[in-house]
């Protein structure tokens, strides 16, 4: 227990000693006095759970991802496991996501009591495909949780006519993909139900933050009982659900309601960063991640493939540049490990690398990256 306990330690001050070291953050927030405004707004009303902002923050992403509901959560973790025990995802289902993910996503599906299945996903756009999910389909299959991975997706049209020939549940992780858009529409508007995220490193923040939308109103209103510990609303004493407490702070509702006001400059520096870095690198051994169109997705990362991920990540790291390789595939993963392989997944693993990609980049800043990433290669 003691060495696992060092151990732990170690790898923590090691972490601290990395990040601390990089001149350039693979992200960072974009915050100042438009939030620090409507913070102290938020104190000097002495009202610190939701309130006005909380119901505004909802009010805006509603419209702005053309959905009719929006229920704000403390994390998108919580958004996912609640809506889908709404729907009614629990023991004994099997719900269908990609290896190529975040933990939260398995995570969530865990925590319902259902099984998460692992699929491969399609290199041109690192997210599920109906031909891999054809793979690992079972009469126990409930759902796809389809993930916007680093802000791309696949095609959302065949993918909801596909579940819906197949009486498929649709639950959409679009956390990477906010503002972002497919053939016009937005791509939070897809699924029975999709979730939003607001943790440090996305478009917008409120720190750590969820949220779930929908056109459901029964869901909506099913999430809100699992939300507010099992009960209707707050000031109720019926308990109808065993249930949790999911509630976002005003504080970081208004953190986020000044974030929104901020959105499109975000989202135009992403998308001109994201271009930089595609003009820059030229070398053959590289090739910067095409997402589906540029002026519909919003690159949450700026993703290359090269030869090894891993040797160039430590070589940046060691020159002060925050990169990252992508998320380690979850069928490998001790918590998981089913033995599997997916060779997209795997192949995409070795390859692939995160490099910076805050709005507040400067020009300078880039080129000196792809300076090194050209050296490197070379």
């Amino acid at each position: 227990m003691t060495h696992n306990k060092d151990q732990k330690t170690k790898d923590y001050k090691n972490y601290i000693e990395r990040i601390s070291n990089e001149t350039i953050p693979c992200y960072e927030p974009d915050v100042g006095s438009e939030e620090l405004e409507l913070v102290k707004d938020v104190i000097d009303s002495n009202w610190l759970s939701e309130g006005k902002y909380v119901r505004e923050f909802e009010k805006r992403l509603s419209i702005a991802s053309q959905m009719k509901y929006a229920l704000a959560f403390n994390n998108c973790t919580a958004a996912l496991i609640t809506g889908m025990k709404s729907l009614g995802i629990g023991v004994g289902d099997e719900v269908i996501v990609q290896s190529l993910v975040h933990s939260a996503d398995p995570n969530a599906i865990s925590a319902t009591g259902a099984t998460p299945i692992f699929a491969d996903v399609d290199k041109h756009t690192l997210c599920l495909g109906i031909d891999s999910i054809k793979k690992v389909v079972t009469k126990k299959t409930k759902a796809i949780l389809h993930v916007a991975l680093y802000g791309n997706t696949s095609n959302l049209d065949d993918l909801t006519k596909y579940c819906e020939d197949n009486n498929f549940l649709l639950i959409n992780d679009c956390a990477p993909a906010i503002f972002g858009y497919f053939k016009g529409r937005s791509i939070a508007s897809y699924g029975h139900f999709s979730a939003l995220s607001f943790f440090a490193d996305k478009t917008i923040t409120t720190g750590e933050g969820g949220m779930l939308l929908t056109n459901n109103a029964a869901l909506i209103g099913e999430s809100n009982i699992y939300k507010h510990d099992g009960r209707k609303e707050r000031g109720v004493d019926v308990i109808e659900r065993k249930g949790f407490n999911y509630r976002l702070t005003e504080l970081q509702a208004a953190v986020g309601v000044a974030q929104l006001k901020k959105s499109d400059y975000f989202i135009q520096k992403k998308k001109e960063n994201n271009l930089l870095y595609k003009s820059l690198l030229k070398n053959e051994n590289v090739t910067v991640f095409d997402f589906n169109d540029r002026n519909e997705n919003i690159p949450h990362r700026n993703v290359i493939f090269v030869p090894n991920a891993k040797l160039l990540v430590d070589y940046l790291v060691s020159k002060g540049v925050g990169a990252r390789t992508l998320f380690m595939p979850m069928h490998s993963q001790p918590v998981y490990d089913t033995g599997e392989t997916f060779p997209v997944t795997e192949k995409l693993y070795e390859t692939g690398v995160c490099l910076p990609s805050a709005p507040s980049l400067t020009v300078l800043q880039i080129e000196y990256i792809c300076e090194l990433i050209n050296e490197y290669i070379e």
